[in-house]
C-alpha cells in the first residue's frame, strides 16, 4: 500500500482529500502544526523516518495575505521553509513531493490567464514567500509536483464563507471590483492531486476550475479541471 503523509490536513485541501481517498489504495499520515511543526526540521526528519512515506502532500501555508504583510517571518517560516523542509525529507525517503502553491506568484496584471511558463512577479510578502517554497522543492528534491491553484474554497476560511458571515451579521462589504479569478472547489483539486502522485509527470502545473469571476460579479463555471 502506498503510504502518504498530508502535512496541513485540517486545511481546506487537507480535509477534501481525506473525504475522497481511498483507504484500500492509499495509506493516508495526517499531521497539521500541533503534530509536526514544518518550521522545524528535525521534527519533520523525525516523523519522516517513522512514517517512511512514499508521497508528501504539502498543504501547510500561511494563508492570510495581511498576516503575512504584518509577519514576514512567519510567511517564510511556514511557506518557504517548511517546504524546504518537507523536500529535504523527501529526497531522504525517495518519496514523491507535492508542493501546493498560488496564483500570487505573479503580479496579477495580466489580462490573460497565466500559464506555466509565464515570469513570475510576486508582489505580495505571501506570493514571494510561496514562490520560495517552489524554488526550495525544486532544489531539494527532482520528484515534486508544484500545483499552482486560486480561489480555493472549501471546508474551512475562504472568502465565500467568509463573505456569507458577513452578510448573515449584516456587516457592510469592502470588495475589490476589479480582481478576477477562477474559484476552484477543494474537493476538484483533491482529486487532481490525487491522479497526479499516481504518475511520474513532475513539474509545475497550474489547475483551477473553469470560468471567472470578479468579487462583485459571478459568472457561472463548470466544475471540470484545467489541465
Amino acid at each position: 500500500m502506498i503510504k502518504v503523509w498530508l502535512s496541513g490536513a485540517n486545511s481546506q485541501i487537507g480535509k477534501a482529500i481525506n473525504d475522497i481517498f481511498c483507504p484500500t489504495d492509499l495509506e493516508l499520515f495526517n499531521t497539521d502544526k500541533d503534530e509536526v511543526d514544518v518550521t522545524d526540521l528535525k521534527a519533520v526528519m523525525n516523523f519522516a523516518q517513522v512514517s517512511r512515506p512514499d508521497i508528501i502532500i504539502n498543504c501547510s501555508a500561511i494563508t492570510d495575505i495581511n498576516l503575512c504583510e504584518k509577519d514576514h517571518k512567519l510567511a517564510f517560516g511556514v511557506n518557504a521553509i517548511g517546504a524546504r523542509n518537507l523536500s529535504i525529507a523527501a529526497r531522504k525517503c525517495g518519496a514523491k513531493m507535492v508542493q501546493i502553491s498560488t496564483d500570487d506568484v505573479f503580479d496579477g496584471k495580466s489580462d490573460q490567464p497565466y500559464n506555466e511558463f509565464d515570469q513570475t512577479r510576486p508582489q505580495t510578502a505571501y506570493g514571494k514567500s510561496k514562490l520560495a517554497g517552489e524554488q526550495y522543492v525544486k532544489e531539494f528534491t527532482y520528484k515534486h509536483f508544484i500545483i499552482r491553484s486560486t480561489w480555493v474554497y472549501g471546508l474551512g476560511n475562504n472568502f465565500i464563507n467568509d463573505l456569507l458571515e458577513k452578510v448573515n451579521k449584516g456587516e457592510t462589504l469592502a470588495i475589490a471590483s476589479d480582481q478576477f479569478g477562477s474559484p476552484t472547489s477543494a474537493k476538484e483539486l483533491a482529486r487532481f492531486i490525487l491522479h497526479l502522485i499516481d504518475t511520474n509527470e513532475y513539474g509545475t502545473y497550474h489547475a483551477t476550475n473553469k470560468g471567472a469571476v470578479s468579487y462583485t460579479h459571478l459568472r457561472a463555471h463548470e466544475t471540470s479541471l484545467h489541465l
